[in-house]
């Protein structure tokens, strides 16, 4: 029954470890918001306990994020140096080397440490703060006057808008030369995901879409963002890009995608390779 819990519920999330083999623990520690990773032959891996006492390291912001697969997981930052073969690694490069559900338990573990290490002294009154002993929740507590903070997370759309058999690509500002991708942004207080999608696909590219529908999500902790994506038919408009954050912008042919936008396992990815694949 355990084992095919794992597989149903491939992460439990628990403030305490839930197993009891310490030593075979992922240790998912950063610094300055860079993933350490070990060497293998196979690329990278993630060290275990037993591997990170041997290097003595000092780590701050030390927690248990619960447990993956049936092997306790912990997050942590890492203080001092790192021997050869180990390195600190982009998380979003990382991703391009990685399954899905190892880039969402190290999205976890960088979402974690960065909500603790931000929450060391109380937004009121200005005491140290310190994690909520009491039920699973995780929440931080101020000493003085007890105030508690949740993790937050930033929702933001990104859509794919079609057009038959074309899909909209915007090159963003911030872009390499000929990189292209789908249009995405912050939702706004009290705004619905679909009013999201209408009002930033016009801002951007000043076309209106309809038949909006739900696609999925993947967390993005870059810093603390929930990335929702959709679909959407073009509806009426011309492209007529804000020269602020998107510099360009075209309907491409599925002839055409290949080379123009990074492919990983981003949300981004599926949802172009969604137009790809489709009949």
């Amino acid at each position: 029954m355990k084992d095919k819990l794992k597989e149903y519920i491939k992460f439990e999330p628990s403030k305490e470890p839930l197993y009891d083999d310490y030593n075979e623990d992922y240790q998912y520690l950063f610094h300055e918001d860079k993933l350490l990773v070990k060497r293998c032959d196979s690329g990278f891996s993630i060290p275990k306990r037993k591997e990170i006492d041997d290097l003595n390291l000092q780590i701050k912001y030390c927690q248990c994020l619960g447990a993956y697969r049936g092997v306790n997981c912990y997050c942590g930052e890492v203080l001092g140096d790192i021997k050869d073969d180990y390195s600190f690694i982009d998380l979003r490069a990382y991703s391009q080397g990685l399954g899905e559900d190892d880039f969402l338990v190290s999205a976890k573990a960088l979402l974690l440490l960065d909500f603790v290490r931000n929450n060391q002294r109380c937004g009121i009154c200005g005491s140290p703060t310190e994690m909520k002993k009491e039920d699973n929740d995780r929440a931080m507590v101020c000493v003085n006057c007890g105030h508690m903070v949740w993790p937050k997370t930033s929702p933001a759309i990104i859509v794919a808008v079609t057009k038959g058999d074309k899909l909209l690509l915007a090159h963003n500002k911030m872009f390499p030369k000929g990189r292209y991708s789908l249009i995405a942004g912050f939702v706004e207080m009290g705004e619905t995901f679909e009013e999201c999608v209408r009002r930033e696909v016009f801002e951007e590219v000043g076309i209106k879409v309809h038949n909006i529908e739900y696609f999925g999500s993947q967390p993005w902790p870059f810093p603390n963002s929930m990335m929702i994506g959709f679909t959407a038919e073009y509806l009426e408009g011309e492209i007529k890009v804000d020269n602020e954050e998107i510099i360009d912008a075209k309907w491409f042919s599925k002839d055409e995608i290949p080379g123009v936008y990074k492919k990983s396992i981003s949300i981004s990815s599926r949802l172009i390779e969604w137009f790809l694949n489709r009949d």
